[in-house]
């Protein structure tokens, strides 16, 4: 698995997480009837039914996505745990809202759904061992045996001259 990849799935799961999460996990509560006048009434608004925790869970899992890779082995480690560490913390998010009365069946999906991006996470870390950094645009600093001033390099650069490989070497 390529570094690409491996962000790729990562940033997948987040998105998928997130998009369980904007679904309604309450049924909406009616508005009491009873109540004072001008006093605000609760309403079946499903954006306002988001877990603010499960949000947050999500964008942990993207930002670490993000960053593993542009960090090291040992780097990409800790912080694709602390990806796993927080779709564990979406995952009791979402089966402590299954287990409050008026539930609907998404905080369920949402819960298998985690588990999955769980394991998701953990096969990326594991995989992340063997990526390796891209040297596609590093340069030698010597050139077929004869040493490479890069200072005389620059300074050539800067007076405005053509600074050219030598057409054999290539």
């Amino acid at each position: 698995m390529s570094k690409s990849r491996g962000v790729l799935i990562v940033l997948v799961i987040a998105a998928a997480l997130w998009a369980l999460t904007i679904s309604a996990w309450q049924a909406g509560v009616g508005g009491d009837t009873l109540g004072p006048a001008g006093v605000a009434t609760a309403t079946d608004d499903s954006s306002a039914q988001a877990s603010p925790v499960a949000t947050a869970c999500v964008a942990i899992i993207a930002v670490c996505g993000l960053l593993a890779a542009m960090l090291g082995r040992l780097g990409r480690f800790v912080v694709l745990g602390l990806a796993a560490v927080a779709g564990i913390g979406y995952g009791i998010t979402a089966l402590s809202a299954a287990s409050r009365p008026g539930a609907t069946s998404w905080p369920i999906i949402a819960a298998v759904a985690a588990g999955i991006g769980i394991i998701g996470i953990i096969w990326v870390a594991t995989a992340s061992a063997r990526w390796t950094n891209s040297n596609r645009y590093a340069r030698t600093a010597e050139a077929d045996g004869e040493e490479f001033d890069s200072a005389a390099t620059w300074d050539a650069l800067s007076r405005g001259e053509d600074v050219e490989d030598d057409p054999d070497s290539k």
